[in-house]
């Protein structure tokens, strides 16, 4: 270690398989701080030598994780008011050996929705489980002003009552709990508008597992999965079949850990750099594996980018072939929109397409490399030869191809700005702007698809069938 060096460590059992250390060192690199992060594995009888340690040795910071998110509280020095109504922390902060405690669990769940332009003011919401990260979600909930029924099982109902009641205590909104059984679901979803699962359900091993029945889930509901392995879980794969929108667990994992990290260095955390390391930590041993079992030299491909035109379907076919394949689903422009706080509109409007240029090229640098994802492009992405080079590293590039009067159909029924058209209903001008660009679709497609008059769903299993033929060809 450097001379200096300021330690910061995640206190819990197991951390074994904890992402934090590569997320946090990652970020502290990007920063250039003289900062390092470990894990250590502490159980119950040892915590309070822990922590007791961490302040004699001026710790700058820790994370807490399960199971000592409630007992460590009365060790600590104070905690903020958000620990204080969730009754639980998960982020220290030394301050010359006094010691706060706060909770970022219910921030970045709010992060998370707030990066899918999701308020939850107003909205019914339906969590699954009462444990923890039950705890933190459902705060974040009604502390936003939505409606919110916890359901867990019957023999632990009281946990759920526990926490409705806490809840209530300072909730504008009603905040109830359910036994979590078939008929409360049924009766639960065909109102709900949010849908948070918050118990283990789905995870590795047990990924082919669903609390929910694939025919509860409804086009208008998000789904919220704060399972992050694997990615993409059967809760939220049924929820993509039906339509509705969906937010992975890892999500809230980064924004939890970002917002740690400005709580330890006082500096804005680099989430784009916390999100890519996550996501590699989490394929580094599946991608291993799937390496190991081709020919050597021959290089493995397991994303998919979506380039074409405006309006050809790339967002609503990426999420259809997300859910079929399992792969986590990316919208670049979206990607774009968070990492810069702005619209794309906005983008253009104050800074120009030049700026808005540079942003897309460190969005594809920040999830190029990142394996097992649908990457949907914005209709721009290919004028930039950068973009497309780390695009096809890992990625087979398909091109949506449609013709312009049906792009014309579609663009007029989205209520979504084109910056870069002066009137999106002049035929003639997209007309000259989709001649321009195709020979730039074609030259970096490696499969091409018209999909005029195919539906989203048509159009994605084309997709799946030729990049079977495509692997095939390749192998041979």
């Amino acid at each position: 270690m450097k001379p200096g060096v300021k330690i910061c460590a995640l206190l819990g059992d197991p951390v074994e398989q904890s992402f934090s250390p590569a997320m946090h060192n990652a970020a502290f690199s990007d920063k250039g701080l003289n900062y390092i992060y470990v894990a250590s594995r502490v159980d119950d009888t040892s915590l309070k030598a822990a922590i007791e340690g961490a302040r004699a040795l001026g710790i700058a910071g820790l994370n807490i994780t399960i199971p000592h998110k409630v007992s460590v509280i009365p060790m600590l020095d104070e905690i903020d008011d958000v620990s204080q109504r969730i009754g639980a922390v998960n982020t220290v902060v030394n301050n010359g050996g006094v010691l706060k405690g706060y909770n970022t669990d219910a921030a970045g769940f709010t992060k998370a929705l707030a990066g899918k332009n999701v308020n939850p003011e107003g909205k019914r919401a339906v969590v699954l489980g009462a444990g923890g990260a039950s705890m933190a979600v459902s705060y974040a909930l009604v502390e936003a002003g939505a409606s919110v029924v916890i359901m867990n099982r019957l023999a632990r109902l009281d946990e759920a009552s526990r926490l409705a009641h806490k809840l209530s205590d300072f909730s504008r909104v009603p905040v109830e709990a359910i036994a979590l059984n078939p008929q409360n679901l049924e009766r639960s979803l065909a109102k709900t508008d949010i849908l948070v699962n918050a118990t283990s359900v789905g995870m590795h091993p047990g990924k082919n597992h669903s609390l929910v029945p694939e025919s509860l889930l409804r086009p208008e509901m998000l789904v919220f999965d704060l399972v992050y392995n694997p990615l993409q879980t059967k809760l939220l794969s049924d929820a993509d079949q039906a339509g509705a929108q969906t937010i992975n667990g890892l999500e809230m994992l980064v924004w939890q850990g970002a917002l740690a990290f400005e709580l330890w260095t006082g500096l804005a955390p680099p989430v784009g750099i916390m999100r890519t390391q996550a996501l590699k930590e989490l394929e580094n041993n599946s991608l291993n594996i799937t390496r190991r079992r081709k020919p050597a030299g021959q290089k493995v491909k397991s994303s998919i980018a979506l380039i074409g035109f405006m309006g050809s379907g790339k967002t609503t076919v990426g999420r259809i072939l997300a859910g079929k394949t399992g792969k986590r689903l990316v919208e670049l422009d979206r990607l774009i929109e968070i990492n810069a706080g702005s619209t794309i509109p906005e983008i253009f409007s104050a800074r120009g397409e030049t700026a808005f240029r540079e942003a897309e090229i460190d969005a594809v640098k920040e999830i190029a490399e990142v394996p097992n994802q649908v990457i949907s492009c914005g209709g721009g992405v290919v004028l930039n030869k950068i973009n497309m080079d780390r695009l096809k590293e890992n990625a087979v590039v398909v091109y949506l191809e449609v013709n312009t009067d049906e792009i014309m159909q579609r663009m007029q029924s989205q209520s979504i700005e084109k910056p870069v058209l002066n009137d999106p209903c002049d035929p003639d001008e997209v007309r000259q702007l989709v001649n321009f660009r195709e020979p730039f679709y074609r030259s970096y497609a490696d499969i091409s698809i018209n999909s005029t008059g195919l539906t989203a769903e048509d159009t994605a299993q084309e997709i799946i069938l030729r990049l079977k033929n495509h692997a095939l060809h390749n192998q041979g």
